[in-house]
């Protein structure tokens, strides 16, 4: 009754009008999903549920001074002495209708309008409210139940209804805070430690003093550094600690974390001291790389370094194993490190022994009868690493025996059928006697050459069983596991490199990050997309591969599938290659060495037919021919097995092949594996369907037949030249390997090029311009070489370690 009383004495005023009817809010349910509504509490108990008032929040509202303004006003009198001023006064005239100046009043009525009825319009007065529950700040009570509920998500969208109705609303920031710290400490309880210090920064930076955000900071940053030392993260440790310090330095976990790194870099420094050579260097080098800043091992690590001048190379791939061969990119890297080559080169200059000493075997090669005949004078004095012996003819003569024999792993089919005679007739001469003329016969004299009196393995079995591998080249093999290689050099001088290692990278961020913090001196190879950010480092270098790297899908013809052109054409057509090159691999328009390929051989080379087409890209085209294939094979699925190594370019690109071709009907399982393990196998003459490979080629006349088929020199058993999906291909393959003169073996090479466009033995990509990176401290490398350690014996590398920023 006393509601109705109040409603009654303003029926009478002016109405704002029956709006429409609305939907109703849900009084006690789901806000967020309610209508937006306010609560009027009157002074008798009564309570209202009405649309939002205006304005939000009311003004504040003092009931004297609306008292005050209700009082009747009093009737106008002029004043007693009257309305005329004398000269030189202020006039004293006051109209009847003027009012006195005072304060600004205060709403005294409140316009509300009801969610049902007929009559929904109302003034309210002031004084008959009790209290008003703006829906903001039910939101925010909402807000606060649902954070003692741990359901922050709900809680993070009330507080954004808010905002988004009133950013300035009272209470807002507040309760945001209070989200901010209970989710963030939840989640560091739930170990969910990267989401529960990003709301705890967030809130920092919010508010600093925020009641115990210290506290939950510096436990959180004191874990996350202490999990770092464990892992080896040293460098991401320390950046923790300076993170925790500007906020809270004060803090005693802070100072036991700091504690940690710093006790054992002192640690691993006394146990340096009671060590020599590379294992104290090795030690004071892990004590820096923990606290740069430990003062008492600085000395002490130039002084070893000094004695033992190290290079850390970052590689994607290390040879799995190492020998007296060359069956993986990571074989041909290395192997000229360990062993020294016949020939450094099958240049003229090479043959003679000009400008070679040091880097091949021969003294001389001469050739008679038409090339037929080849005879290799040795250089007196060259010693095997396990001091035994020189280098003799025997030596040689193996090597070149065991490249002709199928059991032994340095197999070459086409050494094989080329070699008729081995005889070392004196002790640095070896006399070679082939079955046909050879268009370069010093190309089969490039491949490095193990001690006879080693296996086949080139290791040597000691009295400790540890079986060494011994070489002659300038380095010294001294141990190897999946992911390093230790070498030492055999005649290094002050400040030239002693030792290198090579420490192989999951990928390529990896490897490029450990050369800008310092772990690695020389990275191996640079993805495209890095190369622009590393030149512009000038802490930083950046070469380039003489040869572009070769990019191509191997097609394994022994599978019925594969055989079929019409399907090796589907495929073809199913990939966009000018997309994946540019927008996936460069990030920057294609230009005159990194492009997409037209054929096996590369760009520019003379075995380059100038007349080919490019490859299309053409989907519905693709789509059409696979299903051509299938109803021509009679089969209803269509399912491939494709190899990758782990290299950037590949990783980055194989999804997106896959998802190509399932878009045309194939389906494609990709499987990455080491390069090393999967080039052997490859060229081994194991079965597969499809394998990314990458390459580099200088003579295509020479390379042919490797470059479209893997397995092209594998042992006659495995059966690989049927792997080459095009018997028109494998004729011309043929008929080039037997070509009598230069003139007609390139005529072969390009005709192979240009019919490779239509027959498809493999799937040409693009190609690359290959570069590769070193530290400025590191001195001797040059901006274009044949290969990553070319000159190594001149190269000079100054102490350094990496320090912190701060």
């Amino acid at each position: 009754m006393s509601a109705l009383t109040v409603l009654a004495g303003v029926w009478t005023a002016p109405r704002l009008g029956n709006g429409q009817e609305g939907a109703e809010p849900v009084v006690g349910g789901d806000l967020l999903r309610s209508v937006p509504f306010d609560r009027i509490a009157l002074n008798d108990g009564s309570v209202l549920t009405v649309e939002p008032v205006s304005p939000r929040p009311l003004p504040p509202y003092d009931p004297s001074k609306d008292s005050k303004r209700s009082r009747p006003k009093e009737k106008f009198k002029p004043p007693a002495e009257g309305n005329i001023s004398l000269p030189g006064e202020k006039s004293k005239f006051k109209a009847a209708d003027d009012k006195d100046e005072g304060p600004e009043p205060g709403v005294s009525e409140v316009a509300v309008h009801l969610f049902k009825g007929e009559q929904r319009d109302f003034n309210l007065k002031r004084s008959g409210i009790k209290r008003i529950d703006y829906f903001e700040d039910l939101l925010l009570a909402e807000t606060d139940r649902l954070v003692l509920a741990r359901d922050f998500a709900r809680a993070f969208e009330c507080l954004l209804r808010v905002q988004t109705r009133n950013p300035a609303w009272p209470g807002l920031d507040e309760h945001a805070n209070r989200l901010l710290f209970a989710e963030g400490a939840a989640a560091l309880l739930e170990n969910d430690g990267e989401k529960g210090l990003r709301l705890l920064r967030e809130l920092f930076a919010r508010k600093p003093d925020y009641p115990g955000l210290a506290d939950k900071l510096a436990i959180s940053y004191a874990g996350r550094a202490a999990k770092a030392f464990d892992l080896g993260l040293h460098a991401r440790g320390r950046q923790i600690l300076h993170e925790l310090e500007s906020i809270a330095p004060n803090q005693t976990v802070v100072v036991e974390a700091r504690e940690r790194y710093i006790i054992r870099a002192r640690e691993l420094t006394r146990e340096a001291a009671r060590k020599t050579g590379a294992d104290r260097l090795d030690a004071l080098t892990e004590a820096l790389r923990i606290w740069p800043a430990l003062t008492e091992a600085h000395a002490p690590y130039a002084e070893a370094f000094a004695a033992e001048p190290t290079l850390d190379v970052g590689v994607v791939d290390l040879p799995r194993p190492l020998g007296p061969w060359a069956r993986a990119p990571a074989d041909e890297r290395v192997s000229r490190l360990i062993y020294q080559p016949i020939l450094a080169s099958s240049e003229d200059e090479a043959m003679q022994g000009a400008g070679a000493h040091g880097a091949q075997l021969a003294e001389r090669l001469e050739t008679t009868d038409l090339g037929r005949k080849l005879t290799i004078r040795l250089r007196p004095g060259v010693a095997w690493s396990d001091g035994s012996r020189t280098v003799s003819a025997l030596d040689v003569a193996r090597a070149l025996i065991d490249r002709a024999g199928p059991a032994s792993p340095s197999y070459n089919a086409r050494w094989s059928d080329l070699l008729e005679k081995v005889e070392a007739t004196e002790a640095t001469r070896i006399d070679l006697v082939l079955t046909r003329p050879y268009l370069r016969p010093a190309y089969w004299l490039l491949g490095p050459v193990g001690p006879a009196h080693a296996g086949p393995d080139g290791r040597v079995t000691t009295l400790d069983r540890a079986r060494p591998i011994v070489g002659d080249g300038p380095f010294r093999w001294v141990a190897s596991d999946a992911r390093q290689l230790q070498l030492q050099s055999k005649g290094a001088t002050a400040s030239r490199i002693k030792r290198l290692r090579e420490t192989a990278y999951p990928s390529a961020r990896a490897m490029i990050g450990a050369l800008i913090r310092g772990e690695v001196s020389l990275a191996e190879h640079v993805p495209a997309d890095r190369v622009a950010a590393l030149a512009s480092n000038r802490e930083l270098k950046v070469g380039k591969y003489i040869q572009p790297s070769l990019h191509r899908l191997a097609l394994d013809g022994r599978n019925p599938l594969l055989r079929n052109r019409t399907f090796r054409r589907g495929l073809s057509y199913a990939i966009d290659r000018a997309t994946l090159l540019e927008d996936t691999l460069l990030k920057h328009p294609a230009d005159p060495i990194s492009r997409s390929a037209d054929g096996p051989f590369p760009r520019e080379s003379h075995a380059d037919a100038p007349d080919v087409k490019p490859f299309e890209y053409d989907p519905y085209l693709a789509r059409m021919l696979i299903a051509a294939a299938r109803k021509e094979m009679g089969v209803s699925t269509l399912k491939l097995n494709l190899e990758y190594p782990a290299r950037p370019e590949p990783q980055a690109v194989v999804p997106k092949l896959v998802e190509a071709f399932q878009l045309v009907g194939v389906e494609v399982v990709a499987t990455e594996r080491p390069e090393s393990e999967l080039e052997s196998g490859l060229r081994s003459g194991r079965r597969f369907d499809l394998a990314y490979r990458v390459s580099r080629c200088e003579e295509p006349v020479l390379e042919a037949g490797p470059l479209l088929c893997p397995g092209y020199d594998a042992p006659p058993d495995a059966e690989a030249l049927g792997s080459v999906a095009s018997p028109r291909i494998l004729q011309l393959l043929l008929q080039l390997e037997r070509a009598p003169e230069w003139p007609t073996a390139k005529g072969i090479a390009v005709q192979i090029d240009r019919e490779c466009r239509d027959e498809l033995p493999i799937l040409p990509l693009w190609q690359l311009e290959d570069h590769y990176a070193w530290s400025a401290r590191l001195r001797g490398p040059s901006e274009l070489a044949g290969r990553l350690y070319q000159g190594i014996e001149t190269w000079e590398i100054e102490p350094w370690f990496a320090r912190d920023p701060w």
